[in-house]
């Protein structure tokens, strides 16, 4: 929470008791909870909208008030556009959008052979893995599931050569860039598919300078505040502000980047929820291949444990996951999809090297945990689109 005191941008009266507000201090701005009767105010990050089964309670006297979000949604929509101007909100998010760019294409590097075998936990959230041996020629390994419409694009593109056996990108000028963004197969690439490589990132820009969730830990928006610091300074594109954007959001940046790395399957994968995900999947013949635990950071660091399960027949791959401690009401999940799509994402996420079932699980669920979490923001913003300036 920033220090100081707030400043008003924008008020919205829902009723006689309740007044939503819009303020900042410093970094992102907060929604404002200002309850007339007590004269009692609270602050909390924009991304306190993003459930879409949350209430409002406040204190009247001796009785409580409960407003639903449907109802608070308008009103945050009008704070949204009251305020637009005054934050310079539509110049910052195209800023924003240009920076993402950028930090979705920067690649990561491997110098030895030595590096290629034994791939380190820090360099497996990249869609661009670099080979940049002390001599010979620089070479970079697309990380990601390739849709139909890039496919001749990268086809004619890549080449076969070390140290991959998949085909790679061999740099012209033989020097890696900071960022891939301005590659000439990049650039082709994005524009034979902009649902995948631009047009999604208008909303994630607004939304992080608004303080929708970023997945910092203990409830911060360490990215949405990295884009307040930087974005209205001129030099917003220099690698070293770049780069230190990227250690504020890295987190953010690992779960757009498994969004789009399995981008091609995400929209296929099949989720519901059931009360008992072992005898849902068991009931259906899947025959377990592999347990594990994880942590799914988004969802408050809850640990939860994971099956993976397979039936070969119908070449159907499932995961069970089933939370370690249990809330009031809480169901288990079950994802699934075709046998085909998993030896996809198995390969985008092996970076040129062995399969890692359990890592790609991971980011299968960080990837569909992401879509989630961008149609929920979309639809949050729907009624204050951002529009590029004339």
């Amino acid at each position: 929470m920033p220090t100081g005191d707030f400043s008003i941008l924008a008020e919205y009266e829902v009723d006689d008791d309740l007044t939503l507000l819009l303020a900042r201090s410093e970094g992102m701005p907060r929604l404002g909870i200002n309850n007339l009767e007590s004269g009692k105010k609270k602050y909390v990050p924009l991304s306190w909208v993003e459930n879409p089964s949350r209430s409002l309670k406040i204190k009247i006297g001796r009785s409580t008030k409960e407003y639903n979000l449907p109802l608070l949604m308008e009103g945050v929509s009008s704070l949204i556009t009251a305020s637009s101007e005054s934050l310079s909100l539509n110049s910052l998010a195209w800023r924003g959008v240009q920076l993402l760019g950028d930090l979705i294409h920067i690649p990561k590097i491997a110098r030895s052979d030595a590096d290629l075998s034994l791939i380190a936990e820090n360099k497996r959230d990249t869609l661009w893995y670099a080979y940049t041996p002390k001599r010979g020629k620089c070479r970079v390994m697309p990380c990601f599931a390739v849709a139909e419409e890039e496919r001749g694009i990268m086809s004619s593109s890549l080449e076969e050569g070390r140290p991959w056996q998949a085909p790679a990108l061999s740099l012209e000028n033989g020097s890696l860039p900071f960022s891939m963004r301005n590659v000439a197969m990049v650039k082709e690439i994005s524009r034979a598919n902009p649902a995948r490589w631009s047009e999604f990132m208008l909303p994630i820009s607004k939304a992080m300078l608004l303080g929708f969730s970023d997945w910092s830990k203990s409830g911060e928006h360490l990215f949405g505040d990295a884009l307040w610091k930087h974005l209205p300074n001129q030099n917003y594109r220099s690698e070293e502000t770049v780069s230190a954007i990227a250690s504020a959001g890295k987190i953010f940046m690992g779960k757009i980047i498994a969004y789009l790395r399995l981008w091609p399957v995400v929209g296929k994968v099949r989720s519901e929820r059931v009360a008992d995900a072992t005898k849902a999947l068991d009931e259906r013949g899947m025959k377990k291949r592999e347990r594990f635990e994880m942590v799914v950071p988004n969802l408050d660091d809850k640990q939860f444990r994971v099956t993976r399960l397979v039936d070969e027949a119908a070449s159907v791959v499932a995961f069970g996951i089933v939370p370690v401690t249990r809330l009031p009401g809480e169901q288990d999940r079950v994802i699934s999809f075709n046998g085909d799509d998993w030896e996809t994402c198995l390969e985008a996420c092996s970076l040129g090297g062995e399969v890692d079932p359990q890592y790609t699980c991971n980011s299968i669920l960080a990837a569909i945990e992401t879509k989630n979490w961008y149609d929920r923001i979309v639809e949050c913003l729907t009624w204050a689109p951002c529009r590029e300036e004339e």
